[in-house]
């Protein structure tokens, strides 16, 4: 991603139909959540998806409150849930650019190896 015209975001993770939910989560979190990357990427995830016309199960990561599934049920959703840090969600791995502090932030998730490094 860019903003004014220079980087701002790069991000990227496995999880076949999911890599896009995903990273557009973690685009959410940090944009109109106001998250750091690493918070953004390390927050419960949940996936939608539907065949035939037909809504599936809501895929949530348990860490996402009983009470928020709770209400999702309430509104006519069936969840199936996962554990924490499931690798279902993927593994994203992401930089950060903040340029008014000359830095470059990197990040990686919990739920897959990797790890953010710089020199």
């Amino acid at each position: 991603m860019t903003k004014d015209g220079r980087p701002f975001l790069v991000l990227g993770s496995p999880g076949g139909l999911r890599i896009f939910p995903s990273l557009v989560q973690i685009i959410v979190n940090i944009i109109d959540f106001g998250m750091d990357l690493d918070e953004a990427i390390e927050a419960p995830r949940f996936f939608a998806s539907s065949g035939n016309g037909k809504a599936r199960p809501l895929v949530v990561e348990a860490r996402i409150p009983e009470e928020v599934r709770k209400d999702l049920e309430k509104l006519g959703h069936t969840l199936t849930l996962k554990e924490d840090y499931d690798k279902y969600f993927g593994g994203a791995q992401g930089l950060l650019f903040v340029r008014d502090k000359g830095l470059i932030l990197g990040g990686a998730d919990s739920r897959r190896d990797g790890v953010g490094a710089g020199y």
